[in-house]
């Protein structure tokens, strides 16, 4: 009992000064600026998670323990030797199993942050769902994996080793009475379970600093993979939800359907073009300027057309911002799940196939990648184009070829194509997918001068910065060029376009001091012909997000139709009801008033009225403001569980 107890406690010591110590590193990488009090606090309940974590781990070593004296009177002292070899045997096996994990999730968690800027989450499972093979590619060449894993197995070794020799060593016997020893046996026991109950240390109630970065870093990267797990099968398991809960969500947020204006135009029926840009995010291009232009061509449309700023992705995920959008739908793994035939009504797809449109998505991508080509074909797609297409059509692009696809210049060459030789009003959709790494296919020109650029801006990214920017740079100047080619053609007048961001740009720093809303921003640019631009009302700086596109879309070309939206408005109306003008994602939300950070107790003031940087200046929270997380995510999926006719 007295070596299993010892197991206990030196293990414990060992694996908390093992994440202390990875919390101490990201501190120095991510944190080093927070006040002393907030990182004391951090590393306060970092511990608590720690001890969490570690009593779950060891509840074998505590079993074995209590059991022990009961399973020695049982065979007898001459099995005792045996029962001593199948002990140190099998706890050998299980201290190098979790000891090697438990230096393994360390890594992974400094790295995950580095790039998500986020502690390990559900996006951890794009792994399985994503294309495997070319994650693991990009994970093996930005980041030192068979060091880390070196050092990993070194270890596990030490692990085994500390523990033959915990198991060999002569522990001199102490008597005491029965009824001493059991009290501390029971102690021990009481505080254990304590350890395990963690208190408010709650996948859903974790945060405790209105410091993101604080309650990120403070969290167990094996108790945050066991919250991403039950966050991502949870996502699968729709439980009914009753038909009244709809009725009050929207009499305390907004009505689920609305109806676009009246709009004569409509008759002329435009083609729409929606492009859903990879890693747009508007943390980067803050930094483009006359010196070093990372929009390309893209730079004369942005000063032409209609452009916001202040605006907001829905999430912060490929897939999860694409379903938001095109399907109204917040569970990223509907499209492979028992649900993945099922078409979902009051999508945009059905909205312009019943008005005429022909619908059709293209990607410089793979479809395969989480069932989506099955999903949207399901959804109303009636034309579906991805990488394996433009690879036929096109042979130049086999010359730019990388692990998700080909470049994003064949992408737009097909649509330009599509919308020549239509004979019908298109609804096309878009996904590109150049400015994702690994950054392998080639590019004719370069159009950045590293020389121009501030170190301070490289210094920016965690890794590849040149990378990064370079391909930032391209996937823009490949959407300007095609922009070009639109003004210059004779169906100009015919199309509508509107683009976007799916997520920030990643691998790139926060501060959260400033950035709480911004951080997460991504462009909405709407190019609309003279002849469609009736009455309309622009306020560059309108606060919005990825709900308000296909509203705004709704109202350029479509008339009187319902829709289902979760907040959504035209941009380029007037506002006529403050409830609408926010925007939303699942990290923060913004009105005209401030800056609201999930389960932050406190909103933050804006540095002007034209930006989405804070100044840090904090302000207490109204009843509404302070429900309205919770409010809005259950109403998203409400009304998703309405369409999949699931309610009681």
């Amino acid at each position: 009992m007295r070596k299993i107890f010892t197991q206990i406690c030196v293990f414990a010591f060992l694996f908390l000064l093992v994440f202390s110590i990875m919390r101490l590193f990201m501190t120095y990488h991510f944190a080093s600026n927070e006040a002393y009090s907030e990182l004391a606090k951090m590393f306060f309940v970092g511990f608590r998670m720690d001890l969490k974590t570690l009593g779950y781990l060891f509840l074998p070593f505590l079993l074995a323990m209590l059991f022990y004296p009961l399973l020695k009177s049982v065979v007898g002292g001459g099995q005792h030797s045996l029962i001593l070899k199948i002990y140190t045997f099998a706890s050998s096996l299980y201290l190098a199993v979790i000891s090697f994990l438990c230096l393994v999730f360390a890594f992974i968690n400094f790295y995950y942050y580095e790039m998500y800027k986020n502690k390990i989450d559900i996006f951890i499972f794009g792994l399985k769902d994503d294309d495997t093979a070319a994650l693991f590619s990009i994970i093996f060449k930005d980041y030192p994996v068979l060091t880390l894993s070196a050092l990993a197995l070194i270890f596990s070794i030490f692990c085994v080793f500390l523990n033959l020799a915990i198991l060999k060593v002569k522990i001199k016997k102490i008597s005491l009475k029965t009824r001493t020893i059991f009290l501390l046996n029971l102690c021990f026991v009481l505080l254990y379970f304590a350890s395990l109950r963690g208190h408010n240390l709650r996948y859903d109630y974790y945060e405790f600093s209105p410091s993101k970065v604080i309650n990120e870093l403070c969290t167990n990267p094996i108790l945050a993979f066991y919250w991403a797990l039950k966050s991502y099968n949870k996502s699968l398991d729709l439980k009914p939800l009753p038909k009244e809960q709809g009725e009050i969500l929207q009499a305390q947020l907004f009505p689920l359907l609305q109806k676009s204006a009246k709009n004569d135009l409509a008759e002329l029926k435009p083609h729409i073009y929606f492009n859903l840009m990879e890693s747009f995010g508007l943390n980067v291009l803050e930094f483009s300027d006359e010196k070093y232009n990372l929009l390309g061509h893209l730079e004369k449309h942005f000063k032409e057309d209609f452009v916001f700023k202040r605006f907001l992705s829905s999430t912060n995920g490929t897939l999860d911002s694409t379903m938001n959008l095109l399907f109204i739908n917040p569970i990223r793994g509907l499209s492979t799940s028992k649900f993945s035939r099922i078409k979902l009504a009051f999508t945009p797809l059905e909205l312009y196939k019943q008005a005429g449109y022909k619908i059709i998505f293209v990607t410089s991508g793979k479809g395969v990648l989480y069932n989506f080509k099955e999903f949207a074909e399901a959804n109303g797609v009636e034309l579906f184009i991805d990488a394996n297409t433009l690879l036929q059509e096109y042979p130049k692009a086999k010359e730019k070829i990388h692990r998700y696809g080909v470049a994003d210049e064949f992408m737009y060459e097909k649509i330009f194509e599509l919308l020549k030789e239509a004979k019908e009003p298109l609804f096309i959709m878009s996904l590109s997918v150049s400015n994702h790494p690994p950054f392998e296919h080639k590019i004719d020109e370069e159009l950045l001068d590293f020389n121009e650029i501030p170190q301070n801006l490289l210094d920016k990214f965690s890794n590849n910065a040149k990378d990064y920017l370079r391909y930032y740079t391209y996937a823009n100047d490949e959407f300007g060029k095609f922009l070009d080619k639109i003004k210059t053609s004779a169906f100009k007048d015919k199309i509508i376009i509107a683009a976007t961001g799916d997520h920030r740009t990643r691998n790139f720093s926060i501060d959260f001091e400033s950035q709480k809303a911004f951080a997460y921003s991504v462009p909405f640019y709407l190019y609309v012909p003279k002849i469609f631009q009736k009455e309309l009302y622009y306020d560059k700086n309108r606060i919005g997000s990825h709900k308000d596109i296909f509203p705004t879309l709704y109202d350029l070309s479509l008339s009187e139709v319902e829709f289902l939206s979760l907040g959504g408005r035209s941009m380029l109306k007037p506002p006529t009801d403050s409830k609408f003008e926010f925007g939303f994602n699942t990290e923060v939300f913004i009105d005209e008033k401030g800056i609201y950070p999930k389960n932050s107790p406190q909103g933050y003031f804006y540095e002007n009225n034209a930006t989405l940087k804070d100044n840090n200046e904090a302000f207490e929270l109204d009843s509404t403001h302070q429900n309205f997380f919770k409010l809005y995510e259950e109403l998203n999926l409400w009304q998703l569980e309405w369409r999949l006719n699931l309610l009681d």
